[in-house]
């Protein structure tokens, strides 16, 4: 495998520099994120103490924060409805969409980064920037323009995430193009937000972001359709933060995705998509089309099942191997999404593997 060789231990932050840059390193990356904090995640302390935790058990070599789903769009009038158990998926707990007519991107204002929601998120991400140094890279996570707009006027057909229907109605498209000029107008100041909150983050510490481009997951537009009203709005969030942050990962969310041969020539150095799933392209499909970082080989639904330690391990480690061999060295090992809380158990056995390769390597390097 190129550029992994032995050399001494590294902390995370070296390790996943060294891959980016093609220089030795000891180890392949490694990353996963999930479950929801949703019992902790509007309350500074406990929050903060929860990922820290978390961090420090699994020892994960980007630490993505698993804020609160909704906390964008707290500001602006969305209405939150308090989770009863941790399983809750908090972006599924909307009581009152903040946009509820046209006349709401009309009248849209920016929101100070300093105050209510913003503000707390920011504190967060501060302890926990503050915490780990530049020994690991901190990255909230950003939901881009559309996905933003979608989530405010509780727009998610087929899902069953809002319990009253979107003033859109089922075609967010056809609605664009009825009044696309209240259209350009709100996404033009939502993308003025997400820099503001951005370079927000990037002040307090932050190395980048788990950015979420437009909501293409939804499958509600033609490619010409998403070079024209979607992908401009993050390209032009991603620009305005080139040379500040160093390591933005895009999270392109679906078991089946579009338009992702646009989706790779976004500003950002990663990319991570549901690559075990069948029906979207493969981490050799998608390294035909970039030289970024590519993130994924692990299937988050079926490696980590299964009573037998030793079949899991196995698993863990043939699929590892396969992502390099089909990434090549410039790889983050990761899972499409977040993972369900009954597989985070598991993750001592996924670190076992990656030490181990690091000692294969130094073993036949020596």
């Amino acid at each position: 495998m190129r550029g992994v060789l032995t050399v001494n231990k590294m902390t995370h932050t070296q390790r996943v520099k060294a891959m980016m840059e093609g220089r030795p390193f000891d180890r392949p990356p490694f990353i996963a994120w999930g479950p929801h904090l949703n019992l902790e995640d509007r309350h500074v302390g406990d929050f903060t103490k929860a990922v820290i935790a978390y961090q420090n058990q699994h020892d994960f070599d980007i630490l993505k924060v698993m804020q609160n789903g909704l906390y964008n769009v707290e500001d602006f009038g969305q209405v939150i409805e308090e989770p009863e158990n941790s399983d809750d998926a908090g972006f599924r707990k909307t009581k009152k969409s903040a946009f509820t007519c046209l006349d709401d991107w009309r009248n849209i204002s920016k929101k100070d980064v300093n105050k209510g929601a913003f503000a707390r998120e920011m504190q967060s991400i501060k302890i926990l920037c503050d915490y780990y140094g530049d020994t690991l890279p901190v990255l909230p996570t950003i939901f881009g323009p559309t996905r933003m707009l979608t989530q405010l006027c509780g727009y998610a057909p087929g899902l069953g995430i809002y319990s009253t229907p979107s003033f859109i109605g089922e075609d967010f498209m056809a609605y664009v193009h009825k009044h696309e000029e209240e259209y350009f107008h709100v996404m033009d100041v939502l993308t003025d937000q997400i820099i503001d909150l951005m370079n927000a983050f990037l002040d307090v510490g932050a190395a980048g972001f788990f950015y979420v481009p437009g909501a293409t997951s939804f499958g509600f537009c033609t490619n010409e359709e998403y070079k024209k009203y979607i992908w401009p709005y993050d390209e032009r969030a991603l620009k305005a933060i080139e040379g500040r942050a160093w390591f933005v990962m895009l999270h392109v969310c679906g078991m089946t995705v579009d338009h992702m041969e646009e989706m790779v020539k976004l500003p950002a150095q990663a990319i991570n998509w549901e690559d075990q799933s069948p029906t979207n392209p493969s981490l050799a499909d998608v390294r035909a089309m970039t030289d970024k970082v590519l993130m994924g080989g692990i299937d988050r639904n079926k490696d980590f099942y299964g009573g037998n330690r030793s079949k899991v391990k196995a698993v863990l480690r043939d699929k590892t191997l396969e992502a390099i061999r089909q990434a090549g060295s410039k790889l983050v090992v990761a899972g499409g999404c977040e993972f369900n809380r009954e597989t985070t158990h598991r993750f001592v056995v996924w670190h076992e593997v990656m030490d181990e390769l690091s000692v294969d390597r130094a073993n036949s390097v020596g």
